[in-house]
């Protein structure tokens, strides 16, 4: 997998030559090394070769709608040798386990929401960890909803809500974009099938399960937004500035499995122990934990 994420703002021409990508007369890059691309301008030029070669390198693409907000991903339709295998394998997949799994995600997205107010000095962090306590499996009682109208409340104020028009709303919508189509990207890599959901089920969306592994690196885009917003700040729209600040909460770090790794590591290792679960190796996911914000560095 790569590590460069690549944010096109300008109208140029995307080409492929060599194996590189060549950016207008900007930049040429190798394609082994990019991670993602996201086209934020509608007068990009590319063609269709260009988005085989980078299936093929199992880079993810998005692109925005006219208010410069990501509404599409372009995804591998298949990049594992065992698909069918897995596709099984998930659509075995016992109740139990499933409503076993859903505990877990939801234990460790309300660990890291609470980490969340904690590393911003808000009041309700330690109220909001010992909810985890309560979670059952499957979340058979609802915790989820409990402790996200909490946590909301004490980290954006008591009038805010996620329902309203808001540049806090904005900004987190389009980084939750930005995370759910890598942890699309990976799932497909690793073949699973990613509209078979563990908790997430609609016939009318193709990511059920990305929706579903979203949930513990929510906090991510949280805590970067809270430390640049401020619920007064209503007139606010999303700047080119503010979104490439977005997209670069992709080259974060995370705590996984007591080792510091970026984002895109913390989802890949994610997804491989949801296949070890699945196949009986291990009795629990390995899950993200979030640290305060800092990229990450390569040696």
């Amino acid at each position: 997998m790569g590590y460069r994420n690549i944010m096109i703002s300008n109208g140029l021409e995307l080409n492929i030559k060599d194996s590189q990508l060549l950016v207008g007369q900007l930049a040429s890059i190798p394609l082994e090394d990019i991670n993602s691309i996201l086209i934020e301008s509608q007068s990009v030029r590319l063609s269709s070769y260009l988005l085989q070669k980078a299936m093929g390198y199992g880079i993810v693409i998005y692109c925005c709608d006219e208010k410069h907000i990501p509404n599409t991903v372009v995804l591998p339709l298949q990049h594992h040798h065992r698909h069918f295998k897995m596709l099984k394998m998930q659509m075995e997949t016992s109740k139990p386990l499933q409503k076993r799994l859903w505990q877990q995600i939801i234990v460790q997205k309300i660990h890291n929401q609470a980490r969340c107010l904690e590393y911003m000095n808000m009041k309700g962090y330690k109220e909001l960890d010992a909810m985890k306590r309560q979670v059952k499996s499957g979340d058979s009682t609802y915790v989820e909803g409990r402790a996200a109208a909490f946590y909301f409340r004490h980290l954006f104020g008591d009038h805010f809500s996620r329902g309203e028009e808001h540049i806090i709303n904005a900004a987190l919508n389009y980084g939750y974009a930005i995370i759910r189509g890598m942890i699309a990207r990976t799932i497909i890599c690793y073949g699973f099938e990613p509209s078979l959901g563990i908790w997430h089920h609609s016939e009318l969306n193709g990511f059920n399960l990305a929706d579903d592994f979203i949930e513990p690196f929510r906090p991510v885009v949280d805590l970067y937004v809270s430390g640049k917003f401020d619920y007064s700040e209503s007139s606010k729209v999303l700047t080119p500035q503010i979104k490439k600040g977005l997209f670069s909460v992709l080259n974060y770090d995370m705590n996984f499995n007591g080792e510091k790794q970026i984002l895109g590591n913390s989802i890949e290792k994610m997804i491989m122990s949801f296949g070890g679960a699945l196949m009986g190796k291990r009795d629990e996911m390995q899950l993200p934990e979030l640290i305060p914000l800092q990229e990450h560095r390569y040696e």
